[in-house]
Order: structure tokens, then C-alpha cells, then sequence
């Protein structure tokens, strides 16, 4: 069963093609639609619907269409903002097309893979608190949809955030980071997860229960998240600190 979950996380990409040039002096970075974009997203639908009758937590179908272009925009910038999430700056927004700033640190799934220090993983989790804490989840969390700048973590590819904050949902938030990074050396990937943990139990308004859900949707992200199996299987092997 796990591997047919798998198998259909593999075929749901439904990010946008990405290209960063300049306009007007500017380096930005624009995100057209695939022409497929609407299969891509009746294919995600189905696949979190699923996961969720199969790991026991049924969950409404998420929203997508019109929403995602929504939840791109301004104002849920400026939302997300007021809670303490940076994302880029939004030049240009249209059915087809979303311009944004470059950044120039780049994604935290290279960032982390090139670096020895992964502290700044503690920001993710914190980040992710506050977004379950407002009621509301990310869904497609991992690691290559947070940028560095100076130190700091800014939150893009923000389509799919949903005003719900359900055991299922926030596990499927704290998996999905993890399993972007399990393909990274051991020790390295131990330090991350320590400093996530971390970061998600900080916040002063929560407790610091961990979804219980959330090592077994690693696990299954995991297979088609990751490009290294070797690390990939090492790292399964220790017993997680998620708890």
C-alpha cells in the first residue's frame, strides 16, 4: 500500500517552470504554469485524500483552483507576514505567470547540503508552529520551498496553504520538511531534525506536542522525495526524535 502511495506522490508535481532573468535591472524570478497544472492538481486532491482514509484521519479534499492563485497574492503575503513569515517580494501576479525577487541564498535544501552549520532549521520549525498555531497549514513543506537571505528563511510557493490545522494536516507539514532532507548524511540529518523539533516546540502560545502522525508521512514522502537512497535507508534505520 505504502508503495503505490509512493508511486502516486511521484507522478504530482505540480510546481510551476521556473526561470530567473531580469527586468529592468532587477534579478526576479518567474513561475509560469504547466500546461498540465489542472491534472497535476485533481492528481494531488485525490492522493491527500487517500492518505488521509489510510492513515485513519480522514480530511476534507484540499482547495485548490482558484486559490492557489489567491493564496499567492498579496494579501495573504501580508497575512503571513503579520504572524512573522517573510516571502518574497511579489512583482507581477496573473493566471499564468508569478514574478518574484531572487534571492540570492538560494533554496535551504542546497543551502543545508553545502553548509556543515543547520541551525537556521530551527527557523523553519518555528515557522511552522506559528502556521499551525494560526489555524492553517502549508501542505507542500519541504525544504526546497524555503529561500535564505542574510540568515533568514523566507516561505515561497505558498498555493497550497490551507485554513485547516488538523493532526493530519500539520503531520503531513513536519513530514514532508523531513523527508525533503533524509537524503542528506547522517549526522547532518540527525542535527536538522534536532533543530526543527526545536524550533516547533519554542512558541510560548503552544504546547510542545508533536504530531503523532508525522514520522509515518515521513517515511512515505520520503520515497520519492530524496535522490540519495543510501542516505535515505541509513537514515531510516536510527529511530527518529520525533515524539
Amino acid at each position: 500500500m505504502i508503495s503505490n502511495i509512493a508511486k502516486l506522490l511521484h507522478f504530482v508535481n505540480w510546481q510551476r517552470d521556473i526561470v530567473v532573468t531580469s527586468i529592468n535591472g532587477q534579478k526576479v524570478v518567474i513561475k509560469k504554469n504547466k500546461s498540465i497544472k489542472s491534472i497535476h492538481e485533481h492528481l494531488l486532491v485525490f492522493m491527500f485524500t487517500f492518505m488521509s482514509f489510510i492513515l485513519l484521519h480522514p480530511t476534507p479534499p484540499l482547495k485548490t483552483g482558484k486559490l492557489v492563485l489567491r493564496n499567492e497574492g498579496l494579501s495573504m503575503r501580508q497575512a503571513l507576514s503579520k504572524i512573522g513569515i517573510h516571502t518574497p517580494k511579489l512583482i507581477k501576479i496573473d493566471q499564468e505567470t508569478i514574478i518574484e525577487e531572487y534571492l540570492e541564498g538560494g533554496n535551504l535544501y542546497s543551502y543545508l547540503k553545502n553548509n556543515d552549520n543547520v541551525s537556521i532549521v530551527q527557523q523553519v520549525g518555528f515557522i511552522t508552529r506559528k502556521m499551525h498555531d494560526s489555524g492553517a497549514c502549508f501542505i507542500d513543506n519541504k525544504a526546497q520551498n524555503y529561500l535564505v537571505r542574510d540568515s533568514e528563511i523566507y516561505r515561497t510557493d505558498l498555493g497550497l496553504i490551507q485554513n485547516q490545522s488538523t493532526e493530519f494536516t500539520k503531520s503531513l507539514d513536519i513530514g514532508i520538511f523531513l523527508a525533503s532532507l533524509l537524503d542528506l548524511e547522517h549526522e547532518k540529518y540527525r542535527k536538522i531534525e534536532q533543530y526543527f523539533l526545536k524550533g516547533y516546540k519554542i512558541s510560548p502560545d503552544s504546547n510542545n506536542k508533536i504530531p503523532h502522525l508525522s514520522v509515518i508521512v515521513r517515511n512515505i514522502a520520503s520515497l520519492v522525495l530524496v535522490s540519495d537512497h543510501l542516505s535515505l535507508a541509513k537514515n531510516l534505520l536510527v529511530k527518529s526524535d520525533i515524539k
